[in-house]
């Protein structure tokens, strides 16, 4: 893939890495048939192929991330599926946590957004803290079509509804 960074840009040791990233893509488009999201989706922004592009615009153009490039970075499992299939070798890993870094940096997230991320943050990586919200979830499931309904708590409700009803 062409790149456009100044040499200012490059001289950033991130920047000069994603360049050499994305230097290596050829488009071809092998990575769309093991990203679970791609396929699930069906939409070109969420493959690998597709965040590349995006990521590339947002790093050449020296902007802030945007809700659609954040949505759409968001939405990678970091399976890292495509690489296994990528025959340029690209490091997808490496370009995408650039990304994210850079989201972090320069996009500010909805409050809804960033308190339910904050809260999976407190609760997931803590065995203990993660039972009792799982024993917990099973008074909210039944609110979570209700949850599904507002925009905002559309995540909330869906981990609801994924939540057991009964806990053994």
């Amino acid at each position: 893939m062409q790149t456009n960074f100044t040499l200012a840009q490059l001289a950033d040791p991130n920047i000069a890495d994603a360049d050499a990233i994305l230097r290596n893509c050829v488009h071809c488009g092998f990575c769309t048939a093991t990203c679970p999201t791609y396929v699930t989706l069906g939409n070109e922004l969420d493959s690998p192929r597709g965040r590349i592009y995006l990521i590339k615009d947002m790093l050449e153009n020296d902007r802030p991330a945007d809700a659609k490039v954040t949505k759409h970075i968001d939405r990678c499992l970091s399976c890292l599926s495509c690489m296994s299939t990528c025959p340029s070798g690209v490091h997808y890993m490496h370009l995408v946590d650039h990304a994210r870094s850079h989201i972090e940096r320069t996009y500010r997230r909805p409050f809804l957004n960033t308190l339910i991320r904050n809260l999976l943050t407190l609760i997931l990586p803590y065995r203990n803290r993660f039972a009792a919200a799982t024993r917990l979830a099973k008074f909210g499931k039944p609110f979570a079509p209700m949850l599904e309904k507002i925009n905002s708590l559309k995540p909330l409700g869906a981990m609801l509804r994924l939540a057991p009803g009964k806990i053994s």
